[in-house]
């Protein structure tokens, strides 16, 4: 149960979430990730105030001449519309914390969710078989090696395993592969952009825009790219393999990815990277009016299971406006350029 506290501040960030400045929005984005208490609540307020329900609670609630009644629905303010709010003048907010926080007891809430055990690997047919997920959906493969992969969702491996090596190929997607060890038979997993082979190791590969990104959790990978020289990224180190060089950094593996969890961690993403991850359980492809923003850079930490949600809350962080449009969700600027 969130607190009343942190469903007041929610209230007030979603309340103002189209006036905030660069510099709040940055302060916005380090309360998000200060706790998962505050994503959710603000995620809830988010929707709730543009929820058609809450607005007619409030305005039934709300005796006159105390406050006027809220519009029918919460226009965009001008920058010029932006006046102070000192923490003792946001009745507002509080109004809409106290309300809203009785409407999210009683209706169904995507946040509110419980791990539901995983489901026992499906296993490989045969070598060089295809093997897809579906949207939403994360699937754990044994293959007949002993090694598995878990096949993030809308993403698909072919395996093609021989006598001297085991290669597979990431046509589409994510996954992670734990490698049984044979030395006999190198494990490699072939991309557009380079060939990742194993030396022993569980490690990710995810083909996202314009890149290919390697995590490393245990033991050494070797990357093999046209054109240079082939370098070996060690447990809790990773790297893109894109257009610009090499360059190896550090994470720690011990902190769940998207592939462990339903929850994206975005340090740094690039836009179009974020939307691709999301855009994997939408059953509605997300995408950006503009393809040039795809380079901004955004932190936080989003939800894979509601993506229509979690693209809104992303687009409300960069200052982009989600609009249905030829069968999509389209992130726009908000006059609709």
């Amino acid at each position: 149960m969130v607190d009343a506290h942190t469903l007041e501040t929610a209230a007030d960030w979603a309340d103002r979430i189209d006036e905030l400045d660069p510099a709040e929005r940055r302060t916005l984005i380090a309360w998000l990730n200060a706790s998962d208490a505050n994503l959710r609540a603000f995620t809830q307020m988010h929707d709730l105030l543009r929820d058609p329900a809450l607005l007619e609670v409030l305005e039934a609630a709300t005796p006159a001449p105390v406050a006027p009644p809220l519009p029918e629905a919460v226009p965009l303010r001008r920058r010029s519309d932006r006046q102070p709010r000192p923490a003792l003048q946001r009745a507002r907010g509080l109004r809409i914390a106290a309300v809203a926080a009785g409407l999210a007891a009683v209706v169904a809430v995507p946040l509110l969710w419980h791990e539901a055990a995983p489901p026992a690997p499906k296993v490989a047919a045969a070598p060089g078989f295809l093997y897809s997920s579906a949207v939403g959906t994360v699937e754990q493969l044994r293959l007949h090696d002993g090694s598995q992969i878990t096949l993030d969702a809308a993403s698909a491996v072919r395996v093609a395993f021989a006598d001297h090596a085991r290669p597979v190929t990431l046509e589409r997607g994510a996954a992670r592969f734990e490698v049984a060890h044979d030395a006999s038979r190198p494990f490699s997993v072939q991309t557009a952009r380079a060939r990742f082979t194993a030396l022993g190791t569980n490690f990710s590969v995810d083909q996202l825009p314009g890149e290919v990104e390697l995590r490393v959790y245990r033991g050494r990978v070797r990357v093999d790219q046209p054109g240079r020289a082939p370098i070996v990224v060690t447990g809790g180190e990773w790297t893109s393999v894109g257009t610009a060089p090499l360059r190896v950094q550090h994470f720690d593996p011990k902190e769940p990815s998207c592939l462990d969890s339903f929850w994206l961690s975005a340090e740094g993403m690039r836009l179009d990277a974020a939307l691709a991850h999301i855009g994997r359980y939408s059953a509605v492809p997300i995408r950006l009016a503009d393809p040039s923003l795809g380079a901004t850079r955004l932190s936080g930490r989003f939800r894979l299971d509601t993506p229509e949600k979690s693209a809104a809350t992303i687009g409300a962080l960069v200052g982009l406006t989600p609009r249905r449009q030829d069968g999509a969700i389209v992130l726009g600027a908000p006059n609709g350029r």
